[in-house]
């Protein structure tokens, strides 16, 4: 299997609250394969909050929690959602999508700052693998 005929997977994380703090999890892919990062995409089901930062969400290692993306959710809006690949949000989000092989994937839902921290939303990560 090569990059022409990936093994797309779409790994979803249910409702992260981020206004309570956020969450890390983890993404492990398939033994011996690259993974290229296509799409974070988060759909709302309250308001996010930015009254000091916006919440976001780090794709990255252990070592660097942004290695691969940071995206930017701003002031998303209950029902509204958010993709780096709608070319309407944080299209500059990504900023290495090469994966190497072998490597556990961190994703880091964090959450926004000052006044009262606010934002629950679906997340779902999108990555395509390959030899």
């Amino acid at each position: 299997m090569s990059y022409a005929d990936p093994d797309r997977r779409i790994y979803s994380f249910g409702a992260i609250d981020f206004g309570a703090g956020g969450e890390v999890v983890s993404i492990t892919g398939p033994s011996g394969k690259t993974g290229t990062l296509k799409a974070i995409h988060v759909a709302a089901t309250e308001t996010f909050t930015t009254t000091t930062t916006a919440g976001r969400v780090d794709v990255g290692t252990a070592a660097d929690a942004d290695a691969y993306a940071s995206f930017n959710l701003g002031a998303l809006a209950d029902t509204d959602s958010a993709s780096t690949d709608d070319g309407s949000t944080d299209t500059d989000a990504i900023i290495d999508a090469d994966i190497p092989a072998d490597t556990q994937v961190e994703v880091t839902c964090v959450a926004p700052t000052g006044g009262t921290p606010a934002g629950i939303g679906y997340v779902s990560i999108i990555i395509d693998w390959a030899w």
